[in-house]
């Protein structure tokens, strides 16, 4: 199993970064199930707007992002919340990683239904539902599978349940990075093992019975 957070804080330094910490955080507890872990700190990337694989600008470094993606099972984005939305840099990443939808379209299938999604989400505010919702629906319209509790939260505002400073001192966050880690693991893991994504494709819109040999699917 291989995994690729896109990690899309502002901050110039990860170190300074509280998404990047929270990050680290759920790599390590990836791991732990033997998956490798690849993170990208989307802020030392140049990233040219557009929907397209390849916008024409010879600047463009988003060629390496599209390669963590084909080759990952499970596919992971981490905003701050700014303003009650995801950052400018994870707003860009989907925009770039939408260029799969009009590739689908073309060809009618994606390498993106064999993968899982998560999501980390920190803030000093409200807002973590409201982004974990928006990344949940372009990730399941792009053809990912959304597992149970595919998220992590952290802020301020989960500071009665530990510390609101540090992530790992804080029980709720580390309980849904064990959560968030198990689930992404597990059903990346039976995706892969039934190659269920390009089975769900091979079936054409509206046929009824998934086996050739369905009777009452040939009957109907």
């Amino acid at each position: 199993m291989k995994a690729s957070i896109f990690v899309g804080s502002l901050k110039n330094d990860y170190k300074n970064s509280n998404t990047a910490k929270t990050c680290a955080l759920l790599k390590k507890e990836l791991e732990s199930y033997g998956v490798e872990v690849k993170s990208r700190y989307l802020r030392n990337y140049r990233i040219a707007p557009g929907v397209e694989f390849d916008t024409g600008d010879s600047w463009d470094e988003f060629s390496v992002m599209y390669e963590d993606v084909a080759e990952s099972n499970i596919i992971i984005l981490a905003t701050p919340v700014w303003w009650g939305v995801q950052s400018s840099l994870c707003q860009a990443w989907m925009e770039r990683v939408g260029a799969y939808d009009d590739a689908a379209i073309k060809t009618g299938k994606t390498p993106l239904y064999n993968k899982v999604f998560g999501c980390v989400i920190t803030a000093s505010n409200d807002g973590f539902q409201h982004v974990h919702g928006i990344f949940n629906a372009f990730a399941t319209n792009m053809g990912m599978t959304c597992p149970p509790e595919n998220h992590v939260y952290w802020g301020t505002v989960l500071k009665s349940s530990g510390d609101g400073k540090t992530p790992i001192k804080n029980k709720e966050t580390m309980n849904q990075i064990k959560n968030c880690a198990r689930n992404l693991f597990l059903w990346a893991r039976t995706i892969d093992k039934l190659d269920l994504g390009n089975v769900a494709q091979e079936i054409k819109p509206g046929r009824v019975g998934l086996l050739s040999n369905d009777k009452e699917a040939e009957s109907k």
